[in-house]
């Protein structure tokens, strides 16, 4: 069976990506279609599979990874724009989103303290599905809106771990209960450990990156640097801290400005380039193993959970989001109400709850808590990427926080700039400052750069031609409804008041599309 169950690990993963990539090229949140095939694989395959693949170390590397990813990649720069929203967004937001979905869970359930818990595990943000459905459908937002939501997914995340483990959990874990001061100490020490634990891997690690600049290496210890950071950071679960989770984040941030502090460039982009796979694969496996360990029979067969699913997901979207945001950034005058409005809608629950789901549900023996807990959790994460994850570029382009983006124009500067790097190299060629090897090496890059960029330009502009000639004929076919309509006036089969009233509803569609007409030819 251990051998059967890597060959459904492996299928799963090459399923997993395959549909992943299907689901973003139609502006469709990828997590969805993750667990419904976890799903669909309980009911092909025994339950076994969940301890052969062991969720509860699955989640830990998953949780590792993407947050070591996020700091890797963060843009420290345009963090300054919002550092104190995002710093407020991931300690009191998530603290405050924790209180508030427990207190209004529990005015509408009887599941008393583990209202808090369930409340915590969903206070972490995921941006990532909802950025890439932001991205196939060619929306990009405001700057600073960018860095609010990816600067409080980064530090969010590490710090809803900390909240869950040391604060809420012992509250449904007798065992783990602590006095109050010894956990704002645990809270702490968390944080700090975390830090310095991050830092201490990232150096060590860079500094071997600087000494091993192969291909290879550099995927090898770049995938190994968040879960030695994690792993590190949770041998002090001995006595009673977890600074885990921020030791991932804390590494990824670290080697991110390793330059900055004057250690050496590492290479960034092979870096995150490794981790971008590495985390990927891990949130095929956790998202495609939540769906897997639901007990889907029985929460049809009992409504109230569902319905108890239903309340949770409204009162987290409606309520204890919006209240967290509004009340954190209240202080910042640069923000519109349109902009908290976007911050709090787009707070798409995903793989950070998920991940952290699973970690909780590895120190909870009681299984009726067990189930009810990760039945509600998946509820609201399909509610959440359903809801927020397919309506947030619409409210985006509706409050007008949408920047214009001329693709085919950005693609044309970046073929332009290949080109002048290629004639810049033939310069250097010509005067003898470069061997001939290493000259044809650099020339075919240039050049198979060159040709993708001309690729990716004749594909923009075609269909945006395309597109432009649909709404022409569109355009056409209604004018042709007028005339029509207008010929049976004329014979006297229409009445004049019905006349007026197919054409204002046929004119009314052809102003829009001439409205779509001019904004495809101004690009």
């Amino acid at each position: 069976m251990a051998v059967e169950g890597l060959y459904i690990v492996a299928g799963v993963l090459i399923i997993g990506a395959a549909i992943s990539k299907i689901a973003g090229q139609y502006k469709f949140p990828y997590p969805i279609v993750l667990i419904i095939l976890g799903i669909v694989l309980r009911q092909l395959i025994q339950e076994e599979l969940l301890d052969i693949v062991g969720f509860g170390i699955i989640a830990s590397l998953t949780l590792a990874s993407v947050l070591f990813y996020a700091g890797l990649t963060m843009n420290v720069k345009e963090l300054r724009l919002s550092i104190r929203s995002v710093l407020l967004l991931a300690t009191a937001g998530v603290m405050l989103t924790s209180i508030i979905a427990g207190v209004t869970i529990s005015m509408f359930s009887t599941i008393g303290l583990v209202a808090f818990l369930i409340g915590a595990i969903l206070s972490p943000t995921d941006p990532a599905a909802l950025f890439s459905v932001l991205e196939s459908g060619g929306v990009k937002i405001k700057r600073k809106l960018v860095s609010i939501l990816e600067g409080e997914a980064v530090f969010n995340d590490a710090t809803a771990v900390i909240v869950v483990i040391t604060v809420f959990l012992p509250f449904v874990v007798p065992e783990l209960a602590r006095p109050w001061y010894i956990v704002i100490v645990q809270f702490v020490m968390s944080i700090i450990v975390g830090a310095m634990i991050g830092a201490g891997v990232a150096y060590a690690i860079g500094k071997l990156l600087l000494k091993t600049g192969e291909e290879t290496n550099i995927a090898i210890l770049t995938a190994t640097t968040p879960i030695l950071a994690y792993g590190i950071g949770e041998l002090f679960a001995v006595i009673e801290i977890h600074p885990g989770a921020l030791a991932a984040v804390s590494a990824g941030i670290f080697m991110a400005n390793f330059r900055q502090m004057g250690f050496g460039i590492l290479p960034q982009k092979s870096m995150r380039g490794a981790m971008k796979q590495v985390s990927f694969t891990f949130e095929i496996i956790v998202f495609t193993m939540l769906g897997f360990s639901l007990n889907l029979e029985s929460m049809i067969a009992n409504p109230s959970i569902m319905l108890l699913g239903i309340t949770i997901a409204i009162l987290v979207i409606f309520v204890a989001r919006p209240i967290s945001v509004f009340l954190v950034t209240m202080y910042d005058k640069s923000m519109s109400v349109k902009d908290r409005f976007f911050v709090s809608w787009a707070g798409v629950k995903g793989v950070a709850s998920a991940a952290l789901a699973a970690i909780v549900l590895s120190s909870i023996t009681d299984p009726i808590i067990s189930e009810l807990i990760n039945s509600i959790v998946f509820i609201v994460l399909m509610a959440s990427l359903t809801i927020q994850g397919l309506t947030t570029p619409y409210f985006a382009t509706k409050l007008g926080l949408v920047e214009k983006r001329d693709i085919a124009k950005e693609i044309t500067i970046q073929r332009d700039a290949a080109r002048q790097v290629l004639l810049h190299l033939v310069d250097q060629y010509t005067e003898g400052k470069i061997d001939h090897d290493l000259y044809l090496q650099l020339k075919a890059e240039l050049e198979e750069e060159i040709f993708t960029l001309e690729d990716e330009l004749k594909r923009v502009i075609s269909e945006r031609r395309a597109r432009l000639r649909e709404l022409e004929i569109r355009k056409g076919l209604l004018e042709q409804k007028i005339k029509f309509y207008r010929s049976q006036f004329e014979r006297g089969l229409l009445e004049s008041a019905s006349l007026e009233e197919h054409v204002r509803e046929l004119e009314t569609e052809i102003d829009e599309l001439e409205t779509l007409m001019v904004r495809f030819r101004q690009e």
